[in-house]
């Protein structure tokens, strides 16, 4: 009986030994990856944008001219320093003065001492100060502050109005 309990012991013990090794030798690793699981939407908390009565917008971006697609139609964007963002303003082009209310179909550009509101609508967009609009032949050029604190200046075309 003894030798049937050491072959027992041994047989079991051999057996732990190769199962032990077997997983040591694979290291089964456990893997964890994002799935998407739809999630209850949040409350929008963008202090730049407010919606006032009957879905009225009131924000703040230097995107102001991009948001009116039926009017503008932004064609080029420079950001960088200010001597390298003033290299791209034309030569010919004009500044608007504070005072003036510019209207390009259903847009209107209302120009203050430093910013600039865009209008249509119910929508009011400003650009937040210091602002400049300037005026060639062909395009509207806004150089304000982008969103980094740095100069940009973008080009529109204007849209036709039907």
């Amino acid at each position: 009986m003894t030798i049937s309990l050491l072959l027992a012991i041994v047989i079991v013990m051999g057996t732990l030994v190769l199962l032990t090794s077997i997983f040591r030798l694979h290291r089964l690793q456990i893997h964890v990856a994002a799935t998407s699981v739809p999630a209850p939407p949040k409350p929008y908390t963008d202090k730049r944008i407010s919606h006032v009565a009957r879905g009225a917008v009131d924000a703040r971006g230097v995107w102001a001219l991009a948001a009116q697609p039926r009017c503008f139609e932004e064609v080029e964007k420079s950001t960088g320093s200010e001597t390298y963002v003033r290299a791209h303003l034309p030569s010919d082009a004009r500044r608007f003065a504070s005072g003036r209310t510019l209207t390009f179909g259903s847009c209107r550009i209302i120009i203050g001492a430093a910013s600039i509101v865009v209008e249509r609508g119910n929508e009011r967009i400003s650009v937040p100060a210091p602002a400049e609009l300037y005026q060639t032949a062909s395009r509207l050029y806004l150089l304000a502050r982008g969103p980094g604190g740095g100069p940009e200046l973008r080009a529109y075309r204007v849209v036709p109005q039907p």
